[in-house]
């Protein structure tokens, strides 16, 4: 069995800073030798360890064992914030305590959390332990939404917080924060690597790199989602600046009609265009009651929800090595830009975002499509570190 090397010995607090909230509240768990708080709180933390690649490609997902500084076998698990710089030969997998308490090898084993960091700790991994551990990720995961990971922002201090870059991935934030995972990384790992590559796989016809490199030309060209939002919405933008902002949906529509009768579309065409406007004049409405629209608010366009996925799209390439890092990076610089020269705002952003994401997937049901938009929006705009309350959204240069 390959071994992974032996975990570092503990880092000087004074030279240590903790990447995130999660590892700053391990280090106090750590700390106080509060076992069953630092327990709470790796339940519903994500838990990160490294497998030689060609096992994952090949289907295969055990563990890798180390042997610790004392000469004993123990199996090496990070938090987000610790995993450890990219490497050739090894990836990420993602599990979690409740998966550990099922699937742990076997007794001879000790648990070693961020080891080389004043957030280590070291569990005992007996029955009695595991059991311990179902008991804890069962009460804490109840508090969530089933089979979900919980929303939240998750900041690295490691990673860029201001400039065009941190700037450009704060416009990926949606999906990195519904998905809880870090936002602020251009890094080895968005998430896990096998669910990258399956994600990519399964959703998006993705396997080489250059399936990647047609679809993210794709999503920075806007042309990922279906034409008709824009088109509708782009007419509307005109009749504003033809009418001082000012449009009535009775004026959209007429105005709709006539450009595609110009254009000699078929009827059909017209037809799916009213129903639209439709379904825009209502999405809209729920947007101002929940906030995600001012009260005389409307959506300039709906393009910012391919140029946002382009963000974690640069990012699930770049984990599932389809891409190098400095392709994934220009790509991701790219999606901000664009997003700077359609949109006045996060505000204004993230409403766009929304219409798109809901247009093309939620049909009126304002359900988990909607809400992982929504919920987003609301915390971006809300926490005080907050990329969205930190970074000015009419940048013109590098910080």
């Amino acid at each position: 069995m390959t071994a992974s090397p032996r975990p570092r010995a503990a880092a000087s607090t004074r030279t240590w800073r903790p990447a995130t909230e999660i590892e700053r509240a391990l280090r106090e768990a750590a700390g106080n030798h509060d076992r069953t708080g630092y327990l709470r709180l790796l339940a519903t933390a994500d838990l990160f360890h490294y497998v030689p690649k060609e096992h994952v490609d090949s289907g295969r997902r055990a563990y890798v064992p180390a042997d610790d500084i004392q000469g004993t076998w123990c199996l090496v698990m990070r938090t987000a914030g610790e995993r450890l710089p990219r490497r050739a030969r090894f990836v990420v997998a993602r599990t979690s305590l409740a998966e550990l308490a099922e699937t742990w090898p076997g007794r001879r084993y000790s648990l070693h959390v961020n080891p080389g960091t004043p957030a280590f700790m070291r569990l005992t991994a007996g029955a009695l332990d595991r059991r311990r551990w179902r008991t804890i990720a069962r009460e804490e995961t109840a508090k969530l939404p089933a089979g979900t990971r919980p929303t939240r922002l998750l900041t690295t201090q490691a990673g860029p917080r201001t400039g065009q870059l941190a700037h450009a991935l704060a416009c990926g934030a949606h999906l990195s924060v519904a998905n809880g995972v870090l936002w602020n990384e251009v890094g080895d790992v968005y998430d896990d690597y096998a669910q990258e590559v399956s994600l990519l796989r399964e959703s998006w016809g993705t396997v080489t790199a250059q399936d990647w490199q047609k679809q993210m030309d794709a999503l920075l060209a806007g042309r990922n989602s279906p034409p008709e939002p824009e088109f509708t919405l782009e007419i509307r933008q005109e009749l504003a600046r033809a009418n001082s902002g000012t449009v009535d949906a009775d004026l959209w529509r007429r105005a709709c009609t006539a450009v595609l009768t110009d254009m000699d579309a078929p009827a059909e065409a017209n037809a799916v265009v009213q129903e639209l406007i439709g379904r825009i004049l209502r999405y809209e409405s729920r947007f101002r009651a929940d906030g995600l629209l001012p009260p005389d608010g409307v959506v300039r366009s709906a393009v910012g929800y391919d140029y946002g996925r382009a963000v974690s799209f640069a990012r699930w390439g770049l984990s599932a090595r389809l891409c190098p890092a400095e392709t994934a990076e220009s790509s991701i610089l790219r999606a901000g830009e664009l997003c700077r020269e359609t949109y006045d705002s996060w505000e204004d952003f993230s409403a766009g975002y929304a219409l798109g994401r809901v247009l093309r997937f939620d049909t009126e049901e304002f359900g988990e499509w909607y809400a992982q938009a929504l919920d987003p929006h609301r915390i971006l705009l809300s926490e005080p570190r907050s990329p969205w309350r930190t970074i000015p959204w009419g940048m013109t240069s590098a910080v």
